[in-house]
């Protein structure tokens, strides 16, 4: 049974070529001979609306803006329990790929990494030399996996990740966090398992990765006890975010900038309430969104079996695209659908984003890996992978592109909105 996808399994993306650019003229000339020179020439725009760093630890503060005062609270989500299999992984020994590297430099690369020369005599002797790559395999020892270094794990293994014949480090359980202890403590799995796994823990920017699960598998605790730390793994980091209303004379401008999509007299009441002497506090933003964000944030997709005849399962692209629908449609499911809509129905803003702009994110090749949705102060309203596993939830910008960087290192950042608005 195939490994169940983290939020990272299929890293989310949709992955689109740019030769979808080549109709953009005959679609809409003008616009797009812009948006293709944006999409060509650009290092990114608007990241300096993102926040810097990890929402890690307490609740902070975000900046003011047309959206409000906001306050973000770190929350950590997981699938149901009824959603991860007893028996996932590959079941099979590891295995490292080196496409178009020889033996020598294999070797002279572990030394560099930080493997000590006990270690890499040990990785040379497991080596072969794999013509159908024209490189290098390395069946590791389970006990050389174990005793490498955190710095030399992460140094191997981001070198790993750059091809997806090493699955486990290409598509690494990965959970934003600053220590072990915000995505293992508390958990289900026993205190056994997690000395297992702690050592093999290691960091590439504000993530944690864990890739070694076949290295420890013989002595994880039967197959309940797998079903707990898979479910443990896929722990993911989001925020909570409360907007403040701080008197009636907010609720005009709030009620404008959340109100988007004809939704302005429907949440009045409820800014009102708030504003209210004695009222509350604030009110959290998921009452502010549009239908489709209410019923889908800080949640995990339902499969059913009619999803085994669509195109693909939902995806970041449908979940943008339907940001503001009453129901979702599944033509946005067929990328070329979905990409032939963003051209046409949206235009590239540069500045002055608002909720509901759709933020594409592109590698240095030009090819469009991601979307998400603008919320409000560098925040986005994200699907990250097509996995029943990867929820929708709420992400600094910056740390999204962090999320992504083995795809782009410096994503170009393109933000379309919709021609009604």
């Amino acid at each position: 049974m195939a490994k169940p996808a983290s939020p990272s399994s299929n890293n989310g993306a949709v992955t689109v070529p740019r030769a979808w650019l080549a109709g953009l003229a005959i679609l809409l000339v003008v616009p797009w001979l812009v948006v293709a020179a944006v999409y060509q020439l650009r290092t990114g725009t608007g990241e300096a609306e993102a926040p810097a760093g990890p929402p890690t630890g307490a609740e902070r503060r975000a900046g003011d803006g047309p959206w409000g005062r906001l306050t973000l609270t770190p929350i950590v989500i997981s699938p149901p329990l009824e959603y991860v299999s007893a028996d996932w992984g590959r079941n099979e020994p590891p295995a490292w790929a080196f496409p178009g590297v020889p033996l020598e430099d294999v070797g002279a690369f572990l030394a560099a990494a930080g493997a000590s020369p006990e270690q890499v005599a040990q990785l040379r002797q497991a080596a072969r030399a794999e013509a159908g790559i024209q490189g290098t395999v390395i069946l590791p020892p389970p006990a050389v996996v174990r005793a490498l270094s955190r710095d030399a794990r992460a140094r191997i293994y981001a070198r790993l990740s750059k091809t997806p014949l090493n699955f486990d480090q290409a598509q690494s359980f990965r959970f934003l966090g600053a220590t072990a202890e915000e995505w293992l403590g508390g958990s289900l799995m026993s205190p056994r398992t997690r000395a297992l796994i702690e050592p093999l823990l290691y960091r590439d920017g504000p993530f944690l990765h864990f890739a070694d699960v076949e290295s420890i598998r013989a002595e994880v605790a039967g197959p309940e006890e797998m079903q707990r730390l898979a479910k443990t793994l896929l722990r993911g980091s989001t925020l909570l975010v409360e907007l403040a209303v701080d008197g009636i004379s907010d609720v005009s401008g709030l009620a404008e900038y959340w109100g988007l999509g004809g939704r302005r007299t429907d949440i009045r009441p409820l800014l009102e309430s708030v504003a209210e002497p004695g009222g509350a506090d604030g009110v959290d933003i998921v009452h502010l969104l549009p239908a489709f964000a209410r019923n889908y944030l800080y949640r995990y997709p339902k499969i059913t079996t009619e999803d085994l005849n669509r195109p693909l399962l939902v995806n970041c692209l449908w979940s943008s695209l339907n940001f503001f629908s009453q129901i979702p449609d599944d033509k946005f499911l067929d990328v070329n659908t979905a990409l032939t809509a963003l051209r046409t129905n949206y235009y590239v803003v540069e500045h002055g984003y608002q909720l509901g702009d759709i933020v594409a994110l592109l590698d240095e090749d030009g090819d469009l890996f991601h979307v998400a949705v603008y919320l409000a102060d560098g925040l986005v309203f994200t699907k990250n992978g097509t996995s029943p596993v990867a929820p929708w939830t709420i992400m600094a910008l910056s740390n999204l592109t962090a999320f992504y960087h083995r795809r782009a290192e410096t994503p170009r950042l393109i933000y379309h909105r919709l021609n009604a608005y």
